[in-house]
């Protein structure tokens, strides 16, 4: 299990070369951790945003009968962002500069999300 004072160190890791910060957020758009240690208000409302547009394109998947997002990628504006999902409510983000290599972001994010879908699977499966 992860421990909530674990998640800005553990974002903080996939940071860097072209990432500029990463988040946990559910579904609802709360935000429950950020690689920047003090979360601000515009933080949380970036990731609010995002949270809309990735469970946008979540509806339409399942409306068209397609699989359900694992990580998409999406160029907005100065940045690409970076999503993928790390539960049934849960997602990692990551905002990184748009000349970022799609590559190595995808692994940033997955990895990442894979770790933090492991550590919250024991809250899920409590009766």
């Amino acid at each position: 299990m992860i421990r909530s004072c674990n998640i800005p160190p553990l974002l903080d890791r996939i940071t860097g070369n072209g990432i500029r910060e990463a988040m946990v957020v559910t579904s609802d758009g709360e935000l429950l951790g950020t690689s920047r240690h003090r979360p601000s208000s515009e933080v949380s409302d970036k990731a609010t945003l995002i949270t809309d547009i990735a469970l946008d394109y979540i509806r339409l998947g399942t409306e068209l009968n397609q699989r359900q997002l694992t990580y998409s990628e999406i160029e907005m504006g100065s940045a690409t962002i970076g999503i993928a999902s790390a539960g049934p409510e849960c997602f990692v983000i990551a905002i990184a500069e748009r000349d970022v290599a799609s590559g190595l972001l995808k692994a940033q994010v997955t990895a990442c999300a894979s770790h933090v879908r492991g550590s919250l699977m024991p809250l899920t499966d409590a009766p």
